[in-house]
């Protein structure tokens, strides 16, 4: 059977507004697409890491629930989990301060073996970090090789940014192996200090970009393909809270890849009316988790869906 893997780390949000906590949310970029996916019915199976400490028995249940499969979820015994602070500001975006995970262990992800068509994301910060570097790339190159498809959102922040030259070779080289290349505008400023879609295509074809999604928040949707280029209109919203939108987005592309049947054959023979299909289930998806407080889709969503 076709299975969906994400590979990212694992954060508990503390979500705060006016400077008070208002609310706490298992998270971190590829966990909240993974339980967008598995409320959706799919088979997700998660790749990440956390402590064996109470933060993580919190993680590792609700995920259970929520019917994603954590048989490759590692934990390190007295060690203390990742934390996120998540300030929003007036305009509902949010800002975060980031705790990382406490352990004197070597951190350690345990990766499967994939098949043909099966469907990969991966990006944020272990997208890029060094402590499993080299076990992520043994990984993609065998998903490569057995032509499964990947999906990359670098995911971006600025506290990362002190860090931004020594990982830049890793970001191109995650470019460079993804079959579709999915980010905002916010985050291609803050990596190649490119503002606009045409710089960024320009930038991102010099490392052998393949297919880019580029999102710009209520400005649209732009796509790069390998023999187009379009531009598509979203919905304005006045959102209650915009973490997890970008996340709950690519749930929505993966979503879409799966239930369609579109394989690494069949993306590459995708029509455009098929990518404005895709992109506007992945908008809905956004807009759902935009209104509400949650990082991923609603119940209520996934039920009608299914």
């Amino acid at each position: 059977m076709r299975k969906i893997y994400t590979v990212g780390e694992a954060i508990y949000d503390i979500i705060f507004e006016n400077r008070k906590p208002v609310d706490a949310k298992v998270g971190g970029a590829m966990i909240n697409t993974s339980v967008s996916l598995g409320r959706l019915g799919l088979p997700i199976h998660y790749i990440g890491d956390t402590a064996n400490d109470v933060v993580g028995d919190i993680m590792v249940d609700f995920l259970i629930e929520n019917h994603v499969d954590v048989s490759h979820f590692t934990r390190y015994d007295n060690s203390k989990s990742r934390l996120a602070l998540a300030f929003v500001d007036d305009r509902n975006a949010p800002r975060y301060s980031f705790y990382k995970i406490n352990t004197s262990q070597k951190i350690y992800l345990d990766f499967p073996k994939v098949k043909k068509d099966d469907i990969i994301l991966f990006g944020s910060f272990y997208g890029i970090k060094v402590d499993v570097r080299g076990q992520l790339v043994d990984f993609l190159l065998e998903a490569r090789k057995v032509g499964a498809i990947l999906i990359y959102d670098p995911n971006f922040r600025p506290n990362h940014s002190s860090l931004l030259s020594a990982v830049m070779p890793y970001i191109e080289e995650n470019i460079r192996f993804s079959d579709i290349a999915k980010g905002s505008n916010e985050d291609f400023d803050l990596i190649f200090g490119k503002d606009n879609f045409k710089d960024v295509v320009h930038r991102l074809k010099k490392v052998g970009m393949k297919r880019l999604i580029y999102t710009q928040n209520e400005n649209g949707i732009d796509v790069h393909l390998p023999n187009q280029e379009f531009h598509r209109e979203v919905k304005k919203l006045n959102p209650v809270s915009a973490v997890g939108a970008g996340d709950t987005f690519n749930a929505g592309l993966i979503y879409y890849l799966f239930h369609n049947n579109i394989g690494k054959e069949e993306l590459n023979q995708m029509d455009e009316n098929q990518w404005f299909d895709m992109l506007e289930l992945a908008d809905k998806f956004a807009a759902n988790v935009c209104m509400s407080m949650d990082n991923y889709i609603s119940l209520e969503m996934a039920e009608s869906l299914k």
